[in-house]
C-alpha cells in the first residue's frame, strides 16, 4: 500500500528550463551610484572605490564579473557579513534589478543585450540571482508565485485589472511604494512608485519566491552551527529536512521552520510518512544542477537520478532508469514514450530537473503540462 501511494505522488513531464544560492551580506546605506561605461571591470570600479570586487558584487547582488554598459551599480562604503538571511537575500535581488535602470524595453526579449519586457526582466534577474524559476509569462509568475501579505524587497509586484483579477504587468518589489518594472508607460526599465497613474488604476498583490524560514547551507558549515545559529535543535532540523544522516551538501536548502514555501502533500495516512519523507528531502535540493546520466547531487543528476537520488536517501529501492504507478505526460498525440519525472508537492507544484534550470518547482496545472498528461499506470524504461 505504502509502495503504491508513494508511487502516486510522482509525476512524469516533458522538459524545461537553473540555479544554486550564492550566500548573502547584509549591506549599510548606500553612498553614490556608478554607471558602467565601456571597458570597465568589476576590478577596474572596485579600484575606483577602494574596496573589494566581492564587496562591489554583493553590494549589487552581481551573480558573476560580466557588466554592461549603463549600467547604474550602487557603492557603498560599509558591510558587515551576516547569516544567510532571505530579507538580506531579496535586497540584493532588489539592488540587481535596479542596476538595469534604463535598458530598453523590447517586448518577448529577456536579456540586457537584447532588451526586456517585464516578464523577461523578473526571470533575468532572478535566475541569475540562482533563484530556480522557469521562463513564464507575467500570468504564470502571479499563479507561480506564493501569496505574502508582508511584502519584503526582492519579492514580485503584481497589478491586477480590477474585478477580473488579470495580471496586466508586474514588477521587482523594493520597498514602500517603489519596484522595478520594465517599459509599461515607458520605454526603459525605471524604479517606478505604485502611486503612478499608470499604476494606481489597478489591484496591487504580492507573490513570493524567498521564504522565510530557509536556510541555505555555506561551505563548511554543519547541522550544529546551524542549529545554533537559529535555536533550533539538530534532530528538529533533520526532521523537518528528512535528512537521512548528519551529513550536509553545500547549497542544500534546510527548512528551520515548520511552514515551508510550497505545501507539502499531507495526508493522516501512516502510509504516507515515507513518500512525505521523499518530497521533504527532495525540496532540499532545490537548485542542484542538471547533468544527463548523472544521479549525485555534486556532480549532478537528469531527471530519473534526482528520483533515485532522492529514493534511495531515504531507503528506498529503485533501479536506475525505472518508475511505477507513476503519472504519465507524453510529447505528442504518437508518441507514447514517457521521458521525464518529477515528485507532486501538493497544490499543483511539483519538483524536477531539467538541462536549463536543474532542481526546481513547476505548476501542474499550466497549459503546458495539461496538454502532456496520458494516465497513471506502470513502466520501466530509461529515462532522459
Amino acid at each position: 500500500m505504502a509502495k503504491r501511494i508513494l508511487g502516486s505522488m510522482l509525476i512524469l513531464l516533458l522538459g524545461m528550463v537553473s540555479f544554486s544560492f550564492l550566500s548573502g551580506l547584509k549591506v549599510e546605506a548606500a553612498d553614490r551610484v556608478h554607471t558602467v561605461s565601456s571597458q570597465e571591470t568589476v576590478e577596474s570600479i572596485a579600484a575606483i572605490y577602494d574596496i573589494s570586487t566581492e564587496q562591489l558584487m554583493n553590494m549589487n547582488g552581481l551573480p558573476d564579473g560580466k557588466l554592461y554598459i549603463g549600467q547604474k551599480l550602487t557603492i557603498q562604503t560599509a558591510y558587515t557579513p551576516s547569516n544567510y538571511q532571505w530579507s538580506e537575500r531579496g535586497k540584493q535581488i532588489g539592488n540587481y534589478a535596479k542596476s538595469f535602470t534604463g535598458f530598453k524595453k523590447m517586448a518577448g526579449e529577456e536579456t540586457p543585450i537584447k532588451g526586456f519586457d517585464s516578464s523577461g526582466l523578473i526571470h533575468w534577474v532572478l535566475s541569475r540571482q540562482k533563484v530556480p524559476i522557469d521562463r513564464l509569462s507575467v500570468e504564470g509568475y502571479y499563479k507561480q508565485g506564493m501569496d505574502t501579505n508582508a511584502p519584503k524587497a526582492g519579492d514580485i509586484i503584481f497589478f491586477l485589472e480590477k474585478g477580473s483579477s488579470k495580471a496586466v504587468t508586474a514588477g521587482i518589489f523594493l520597498g514602500g511604494n517603489q519596484f522595478v518594472n520594465s517599459g509599461y508607460g515607458a520605454e526603459t526599465v525605471q524604479v517606478r512608485s505604485t502611486t503612478e497613474k499608470y499604476f494606481a488604476q489597478y489591484q496591487v498583490e504580492y507573490k513570493t519566491y524567498t521564504p522565510k524560514g530557509e536556510h541555505v547551507v555555506q561551505n563548511n558549515e554543519t547541522l550544529k552551527s546551524i542549529s545554533d545559529n537559529y535555536g533550533v535543535s539538530v534532530d528538529t532540523i533533520k526532521k523537518r529536512n528528512a535528512l537521512p544522516t548528519d551529513s550536509l551538501m553545500q547549497a542544500q536548502y534546510l527548512q528551520i521552520y515548520s511552514s515551508p514555501l510550497y505545501p507539502f502533500y499531507a495526508n493522516q495516512e501512516a502510509s504516507y510518512d515515507k513518500a512525505y519523507d521523499v518530497i521533504k528531502y527532495a525540496y532540499t535540493l532545490r537548485g542542484f544542477t542538471y547533468v544527463f546520466g548523472e544521479y549525485d547531487p555534486m556532480i549532478g543528476m537528469d531527471c530519473s537520478g534526482f528520483i533515485y537520488w532522492a529514493m534511495k536517501e531515504q531507503g528506498i529501492s529503485l533501479k536506475r532508469g525505472s518508475a511505477a504507478d507513476l503519472i504519465f505526460f507524453r510529447d505528442t498525440d504518437l508518441s507514447r514514450e514517457i521521458t521525464h519525472v518529477g515528485i507532486y508537492l501538493g497544490d499543483g507544484r511539483f519538483i524536477h530537473t531539467t538541462r536549463n534550470t536543474g532542481v526546481h518547482i513547476s505548476d501542474l496545472t499550466t497549459s503546458y503540462f495539461t496538454q502532456k498528461f496520458e494516465s497513471f499506470g506502470q513502466v520501466q524504461v530509461n529515462m532522459d
